[in-house]
């Protein structure tokens, strides 16, 4: 319960009321976030454990789509059961690769904006 009152209220409602008044521009917007990212997350060990474990399971995605793909090319197994597993993941690989690249693009733009800034 002091969990959700911490994320409702307390300290991210008193961030988000003095972020309020103060943001005119895209810019101060844009800073405002960052602000909420870093309440949120100081050291960003949050942020890393988040892009680290969406490699492992991108990577598992990938291993499962290879094995699919050698069972069809050797004939190994029942084809048509085969074939729609790899129709299945084809239908899949745009939404992940695009979830994976949001999230590798977002978490290398933290840490370039982090040295560039010299935090």
């Amino acid at each position: 319960m002091w969990l959700k009152n911490l994320l409702t209220g307390g300290l991210f409602g008193s961030i988000e009321s003095i972020t309020k008044e103060l943001i005119d521009t895209p810019l101060e917007l844009a800073q405002a976030q960052v602000l909420k990212i870093k309440a949120i997350d100081p050291s960003g060990q949050m942020r890393r454990e988040i892009t680290t474990s969406t490699m492992h399971l991108y990577k598992i995605y990938i291993y499962v789509m290879l094995v699919l793909l050698l069972l069809s090319s050797f004939n190994i197994g029942d084809t048509t059961q085969i074939l729609g597993a790899i129709n299945s993941m084809k239908e899949l690989f745009l939404p992940i690769t695009t979830a994976f690249g949001t999230i590798m693009t977002a978490s290398f733009g933290v840490n370039g904006m982090n040295s560039h800034k010299g935090v």
